[in-house]
C-alpha cells in the first residue's frame, strides 16, 4: 500500500467523524492529559462546566447526547438517503423519522447505560477525530435483549498502513472504583483476544456491516477484516474506556481556567490516574494503546434519569 494510498484513506477515514471539538469544550474542561507513566494509556479528566449562574450543565449535556441518537444508530447510507429525499421531496419527515426510530431502539433495550455509550461515541468522533465504523444497535436480533459485545466499535488509519480498532466500553456509576473495575472487566477480554476468541464475533459484525460512505473505502478496510488477506496482519486492537461518576462534593465554582480548578481538584486528579494504571498493569494490558475518558458528575443518577426522559422510558 502507497503512501498516497494510506493518505487519501486516512482523509476518507477522518472525515467520517461528527460533531466539533468546540461542542464537547462547551460542556467540560478537559484536566490532567497525560500518557500514564508505565502504560501505553491516554488519560483525560473532563469536568463538567457551570453557567454564569453556577448551574451544572448535566441536563443540557443530556439533551446534547439525545440529539446524537441517530447518528449512533442509523447506518450513514440510511442518513443520506433521508437526507436525499427530503431534499427532493421537501421538508425533514424522514430524517424525522430516523431519530423516531432511533429513539425506539434506546426503549426496546431498556437499558441504563446507553447513556454512557453516547457519551464515549460523542468524545471519540467530536474530540478525538475517532469515528464509528460500526452500528451495533440496528443489528439486535431480539429487541428485549440487550447487545452483546463492546459498546462501540471505531477506527483510525495510521500513517503506517495500520488499521487501529477501538473496541469501546462505558460504565456510570455512582463509585468511581467501581465504575473503573467494571470498565475493565468487561473491555479485557476483547483487548487480550487474538480475533479467534471472545473478539471474532465483533470483527465478523465489522466485516459484514461496515459503516463508511465511500465504497472504495469500504474495500479497503474490509480487508483488514479478512482472514487470508495481507493487510489482516496490520489490524491493531486498542481500547476507549469512560468511566462516568459521582464526585461528591463537585465543586462549581467559576472559574476562570482549568487551571485553577486543577489547583482545587489535583489530588483526585492524580488518584484516579494512579488507579487506572494499576488495573492496567494487573490485568497485562499495559501494552495496548487506550483512551481513557474520566467524568466526574455532579450526580450519575440526574445524568441518566434526564436522558431517559428524554427518550421516553
Amino acid at each position: 500500500m502507497s503512501v498516497d494510498q494510506v493518505t487519501t484513506g486516512q482523509d476518507d477515514l477522518d472525515g467520517l467523524s461528527r460533531g466539533a471539538q468546540s461542542q464537547v469544550r462547551s460542556f467540560f474542561h478537559v484536566l490532567g492529559e497525560r500518557l500514564i507513566p508505565g502504560t501505553s494509556t491516554s488519560y483525560r479528566v473532563y469536568w463538567l462546566m457551570t453557567d454564569a449562574n453556577g448551574n451544572d450543565r448535566t441536563n443540557a449535556l443530556a439533551r446534547h447526547i439525545y440529539y446524537r441518537i441517530t447518528d449512533y444508530c442509523t447506518p450513514r447510507s440510511r442518513i443520506d438517503e433521508a437526507h436525499r429525499l427530503d431534499a427532493l421531496e421537501g421538508g425533514n419527515m424522514h430524517f424525522s423519522q430516523l431519530q423516531d426510530e432511533a429513539r425506539r431502539l434506546f426503549l426496546d433495550a431498556d437499558a441504563s447505560g446507553e447513556g454512557g455509550e453516547l457519551l464515549l461515541f460523542f468524545l471519540l468522533e467530536a474530540e478525538l477525530r475517532i469515528p464509528q465504523i460500526l452500528c451495533k444497535m440496528p443489528l439486535k436480533t431480539n429487541s428485549q435483549m440487550p447487545i452483546h459485545g463492546v459498546d462501540g466499535v471505531h477506527a483510525s488509519l495510521l500513517e503506517d498502513g495500520k488499521l487501529a480498532v477501538y473496541w469501546g466500553e462505558s460504565k456510570l456509576y455512582k463509585d468511581v472504583q467501581s465504575a473503573m473495575t467494571s470498565c475493565f472487566d468487561s473491555i479485557e477480554p476483547f483487548l487480550l483476544d487474538d480475533g479467534t476468541g471472545i473478539a471474532h464475533r465483533d470483527l465478523t459484525l465489522v466485516r459484514d456491516n461496515l459503516d463508511v460512505k465511500n465504497r472504495d473505502l469500504a474495500l479497503k478496510l474490509v480487508r483488514y477484516f479478512t482472514d487470508d488477506a495481507p493487510e489482516r496482519n496490520l489490524l491493531e486492537i486498542r481500547g476507549a474506556c469512560l468511566v462516568g461518576f459521582d464526585n461528591d462534593p463537585h465543586e462549581h465554582p467559576f472559574f476562570n481556567s482549568p487551571a485553577e480548578l486543577v489547583d482545587t481538584v489535583g489530588a483526585r486528579i492524580e488518584s484516579w490516574s494512579s488507579s487506572i494504571g494499576t488495573r492496567v498493569a494487573n490485568r497485562k494490558i499495559d501494552t495496548v494503546e487506550i483512551e481513557f475518558f474520566c467524568l466526574p458528575l455532579p450526580s450519575v443518577k440526574k445524568l441518566r434519569d434526564e436522558f431517559k426522559t428524554l427518550i421516553g422510558m
